[in-house]
């Protein structure tokens, strides 16, 4: 198992934080982390540094998923977060990479003191400034970077029977051999009907077909918003025109 424990103080600043770290028994650290204006911008400064230190840093290794790794965090809304039960809900961007790439890893809450917090910790110091959440980005072939959303990789765990921790992994190796997919005989009043037409990507080996959204707003991403069983007439495109379909 790979452990992450964090604690998170904060500065005179209220959008600065120090975000205090240990994985293994001697490898220590501290994330100045800047955050937005916040009600609670404490647990949204903990859960950036946590993704920095996962996905950047490499603190528990590279390429990480949720497989074999366990994170002692300070704030007990992050697991309220990871269950989708927080009132909290402008945090839940925060907390994406933990429900998509990190999906099945161990999550606990630890409450003070935290004697591992000391002045070793200073041997590591890095500055992070988040101006808004990261989010969780798939290749997709044919289409190119797109948003990984939370709903999509619980989707593909609960239709396709597969492991939580295994999700994010197997979803990119499927969105690197998809083609782009129209549904023949489609009746276009479906998508007449919505506001944001998507698109379709089919992987036909493994027979599993990703639903994507386009974007909502200048600057953002498409958006994997679901993985389903391939319908009787999808069918693979043999170019990169991708077809309409109501999301």
């Amino acid at each position: 198992m790979n452990d992450l424990h964090l604690t998170t103080s904060p500065t005179a600043d209220p959008r600065v934080f120090d975000t205090y770290w240990m994985t293994g028994l001697i490898q220590k650290g501290r994330v100045r982390v800047t955050v937005p204006l916040l009600d609670d911008a404490r647990t949204a400064a903990e859960l950036a540094a946590a993704q920095y230190l996962l996905t950047v840093k490499n603190v528990c290794g590279h390429n990480k998923a949720g497989a074999g790794l366990r994170i002692y965090t300070s704030s007990s809304t992050i697991l309220e977060l990871m269950a989708g039960i927080s009132p909290k809900s402008y945090l839940a961007p925060y907390a994406n990479f933990l429900r998509t790439r990190f999906l099945g890893a161990e999550v606990q809450h630890c409450e003070a003191p935290y004697p591992w917090a000391d002045e070793l910790c200073e041997s590591q110091v890095d500055y992070l400034d988040v101006p808004k959440p990261s989010v969780t980005v798939l290749e997709v072939s044919g289409i190119g970077p797109v948003e990984l959303t939370a709903h999509a990789v619980e989707q593909y765990v609960a239709r396709f029977d597969r492991k939580p921790e295994k999700a994010w992994r197997e979803l990119a190796r499927i969105a690197r051999d998809v083609q782009p997919a129209v549904l023949l005989n489609r009746n276009a009043i479906h998508d007449i009907k919505h506001r944001r037409p998507g698109r379709y990507a089919i992987d036909e080996k493994r027979k599993v077909l990703l639903v994507i959204a386009e974007p909502d707003r200048i600057g953002r991403l498409p958006r994997l918003v679901t993985v389903v069983h391939p319908e009787a007439n999808a069918r693979a495109v043999t170019t990169n025109t991708p077809a309409a379909v109501g999301i």
